[in-house]
């Protein structure tokens, strides 16, 4: 499976803002979770973010030829995923953004939605990536050589 496969449901949100989002059903437009007709485009960017957090996090893993290109990277990572930890990670990013849409002010309940998911996001990111990067083949790692000369 590729990375490219990575998405959301409806139940992924709903594990989270089940609350929030209760009666929203929106079957018209190009939705993708039914929250509005256009929540596809808040999801394509939350896909896009977390694509470029993971490459910023573990670009040793390229660097250094482990993985012959990004798209390998992440796919790799994407296999490891068992327990859905991206999929965590993509539904954090997503009501981060959903939410910030319409922080107006630093008092208004959607700007404390969007810093409360921002926040778990980064912790999250770190944590999971930790953990699933354990799960991949090692960077490769040169020795530094050091040549100390007989002359003084």
């Amino acid at each position: 499976m590729a990375f490219s496969d990575l998405t959301l449901t409806r139940n992924n949100i709903d594990a989270l803002e089940e609350l929030t989002f209760k009666g929203v059903n929106v079957t018209t437009g190009s939705t993708t979770l039914n929250l509005s007709e256009k929540d596809n485009l808040i999801l394509g960017k939350a896909i896009k973010l977390l694509k470029t957090d993971i490459l910023e996090n573990l670009r040793e893993y390229v660097n250094d030829t482990t993985y012959s290109t990004e798209t390998a990277l992440l796919d790799a990572i994407y296999a490891a995923d068992s327990e859905e930890l991206l999929v965590d990670l993509l539904s954090y990013k997503f009501l981060e953004l959903w939410f910030s849409q319409d922080a107006t002010s630093q008092e208004s309940f959607s700007y404390v939605k969007a810093g409360t998911y921002y926040r778990y996001y980064n912790q999250y990111l770190t944590a999971n990536l930790r953990r699933l990067s354990g799960l991949l083949a090692k960077p490769k790692t040169t020795p530094r050589v050091r040549f100390m000369s007989l002359y003084q």
